[in-house]
């Protein structure tokens, strides 16, 4: 939605306002903190070390804007990320970044956890991670933030700031190597609860006391194996905060009636995406 939209719109609003205030209860950048951005890179070039300074910048989109309004479904989310196009060196040179610190999951990896959960007695199971980025700490070099002028406390205001700047913590959405500090430490819970990393195969995972198949796609799992263990993997992975899981292979599964051309019995949030209706 636009901007003005955005803070026009009390439910639009409240969905920034909730993203703000979970960030900043997670101490993702520090306000205590603040600096004046001059002489963070005064005192860097000084001292010749190396900072990185970006933006944060706040979005928001309506889930499900084609539902009728009155649909549970149909909301807003927010959400604020870091501006990973346009941070600068305390010398204010762009910042080069390699973009190679994370290795997602591939097609192949994925449509193999499909045929896996295709097996009789069987299920494929898909859920995202709660605020998956920001479980992690940002590594490498030290980066402060600008926080939009919108979101300034009151004391920033009055003490006449120009260029305020917070020390950024946490591996924030965005920022080009915010992936790499994610998947570390997803990779090292997965470790500790039995899953082990299928070699030459990244971000796939197999359990072999509960024979469970993982795929992870950035903060999106998807598990795989006998309906009976599932929940268990799902209580594994909990410590990640996946959000609650949903059968997610009813297309495959026998959901399409051949005769009638329709989906039938499938109860996923967005099925009626797929449902074909008559003319």
């Amino acid at each position: 939605v636009s901007k003005k939209e955005m803070y026009s719109n009390p439910k639009a609003q409240a969905a920034v306002r909730m993203e703000w205030d979970r960030l900043r209860a997670k101490r993702c950048w520090s306000e205590d903190l603040v600096r004046e951005w001059k002489s963070v890179a005064a005192e860097a070039r000084l001292n010749e070390t190396t900072v990185h300074v970006g933006r944060l910048c706040c979005i928001c989109v309506e889930k499900g804007s084609e539902l009728n309004a009155n649909d549970t479904r149909r909301k807003f989310k927010g959400r604020v990320v870091f501006l990973g196009n346009n941070v600068k060196y305390q010398n204010w040179d762009y910042a080069v970044f390699q973009e190679l610190s994370s290795c997602p999951a591939t097609t192949e990896g994925s449509r193999s956890a499909d045929c896996y959960g295709c097996l009789p007695g069987h299920d494929v199971m898909q859920a995202d991670a709660e605020q998956a980025y920001i479980q992690a700490k940002l590594e490498g070099t030290p980066t402060w933030v600008e926080i939009p002028r919108e979101e300034w406390p009151e004391e920033w205001v009055k003490a006449g700031m120009i260029r305020p700047v917070c020390p950024l913590h946490l591996a924030l959405y965005g920022h080009p190597d915010s992936g790499g500090p994610w998947e570390a430490h997803c990779e090292a819970h997965l470790a500790s609860v039995g899953f082990e990393r299928i070699p030459d195969w990244h971000s796939t995972f197999w359990h072999p006391v509960h024979k469970l198949f993982l795929v992870v796609y950035v903060d999106d799992f998807k598990l795989s194996g006998p309906k009976d263990k599932l929940q268990v993997g799902w209580d594994l992975i909990g410590q990640l905060q996946p959000n609650a899981a949903k059968v997610l292979m009813r297309l495959l599964c026998g959901a399409i009636n051949p005769l009638a051309g329709h989906i039938t019995n499938w109860t996923h949030d967005w099925a009626h995406a797929f449902v074909q209706t008559s003319v």
